[in-house]
């Protein structure tokens, strides 16, 4: 049960990424198209896919269609559709096929060891003489990795098998796909980015460490009536909690050039204990900024990720039972070892905006990590709106990621949060020792009088 319900806060938060079901194909896991009329009935297509994402263990993917009643929401009888499927704009295999009941199943088992495919209607002996179950077997080359399948779907019978129709439906779903990438970074060392792509396959992910800059590509498809498709672009990015350069308060993300809004960016500390999520989310009105700012459209959407000179503050987390929200901000921005940070933070109504909540006792803790304890202390939040503040002096022999934690508010062990931060080493101005000053003037006299010695 830890951490549930801020998971399922954050979720809530970025449930249109997941389930908003788009008028048209635009790429998501699942999708509703908008009623139509076919002949005199109201009808609407269904079409999802399981499971949500293609990993190492993926051994097959179940696509389901259902042609319903718009009003009663009941599959309509004897269906039969033409379905042409495509990646990349090349055709992956085209069919006919029929269901009694209107619900159709493809149980689709990649198998590259042939280019062939093949498309088996299940359901015993004679399937077809005994009526369509509307269960098929595709296997081939497809559906092996994640990405952006388009279908053109055709419907040609619907109510009885002799009512012959003509209805042409386009639509899209993307299956994730995880992508695990190693770098080497010069301050953190080795660490593994995971990204996981929600629109289309990504690639040519690279990592600038000099400029703390990570950027990868993904295919997209610029044309106006796509873009009138999209509904929304996810990627999300794995960070690891060691490596400290990229654990920051604010994030600078590009697509194709143009920056990206705070907004489009979000930030999960709490989906895992050893990894940060950042989430980059489009929407169709992003993208149709990047559209219209972008210098070319080259047929992909660039990114680009590093983290920002400036600090988001306050940041902004719910406690893991949802009672609470908590702003903090410290000062200054950054947490240097060998000196003192200043913590400010409000304790707030969760459903009320800026509402503090008063005089409730609470734990502050600085943790080293995840493990060692830097700084604790037990106190009241102020009976008034003003910021409470606690003041640490951090060590000089540690730096690196640290967690900021709040437990215990108002004597409950399940109103606890945890915000991530990073000590960093000082500054260092190097020293100018006397004799090498005295050196560095004789060398300085020398090379003005030269010219003069010169011409002696």
């Amino acid at each position: 049960m830890a951490r549930l319900a801020i998971i399922i806060i954050v979720s809530c938060a970025l449930l249109p990424s997941f389930v908003f079901m788009s008028a048209h194909g635009d790429g998501l896991a699942s999708e509703i198209l908008p009623p139509e009329m076919i002949g005199n009935k109201n009808v609407t297509l269904s079409i999802n896919s399981a499971p949500f994402l293609i990993d190492n263990n993926h051994v097959g993917t179940q696509i389901n269609f259902i042609l319903q009643d718009a009003s009663t929401q009941e599959p309509i009888p004897q269906v039969t559709l033409a379905v042409s499927a495509f990646k990349n704009d090349q055709a992956l295999f085209g069919h006919v096929f029929m269901s009694d009941s209107g619900n159709f199943l493809f149980d689709v088992a990649p198998d590259n060891s042939s280019n062939k495919i093949s498309i088996n209607e299940e359901g015993g002996i004679l399937p077809g003489l005994l009526g369509h179950g509307g269960s098929y077997q595709i296997k081939g080359p497809v559906f092996a990795s994640g990405g952006l399948y388009k279908f053109k779907i055709n419907v040609l019978t619907m109510g009885s098998y002799g009512n012959q129709v003509s209805k042409t439906y386009d639509a899209a779903i993307s299956i994730p796909i995880t992508n695990e990438y190693p770098i080497t970074d010069k301050d953190d060392g080795k660490q593994t980015i995971t990204i996981i792509a929600y629109y289309d396959q990504i690639g040519n992910f690279q990592y600038d460490s000099n400029n703390k800059k990570m950027s990868f590509s993904m295919p997209f498809d610029w044309n106006q009536d796509n873009l009138k498709q999209v509904t929304v672009v996810h990627q999300e990015l794995k960070i690891p909690r060691t490596f400290s350069s990229f654990i920051v308060t604010k994030y600078d993300a590009h697509v194709n050039g143009v920056a990206l809004p705070d907004n489009a960016v979000s930030i999960d500390d709490y989906s895992s204990d050893d990894q940060r999520i950042i989430h980059l989310i489009l929407y169709k009105q992003e993208v149709n900024t990047i559209a219209a700012q972008q210098n070319s459209s080259k047929p992909e959407m660039d990114f680009t990720l590093s983290p920002s000179n400036q600090t988001a503050f306050p940041i902004i987390q719910y406690t893991r039972n949802a009672q609470y929200k908590i702003s903090l901000s410290w000062d200054p921005p950054k947490i240097i070892a060998g000196q003192t940070t200043k913590f400010s933070f409000q304790i707030l109504d969760p459903y009320l905006v800026n509402k503090t909540v008063n005089s409730i006792d609470y734990d502050f803790s600085i943790i080293e990590g995840k493990n060692g304890l830097l700084y604790h202390h037990s106190g009241t939040t102020n009976s008034n709106s003003n910021p409470n503040t606690e003041e640490v002096n951090f060590p000089t022999n540690y730096t690196g990621p640290i967690t900021i934690g709040f437990e215990n508010l108002n004597g409950n062990s399940f109103s606890d949060s945890e915000i991530s931060g990073v000590v960093s080493q000082p500054h260092i101005v190097p020293e100018f020792p006397t004799g090498a000053m005295i050196v560095a003037i004789m060398v300085f006299s020398l090379a003005i009088m030269f010219p003069r010695l010169s011409k002696i």
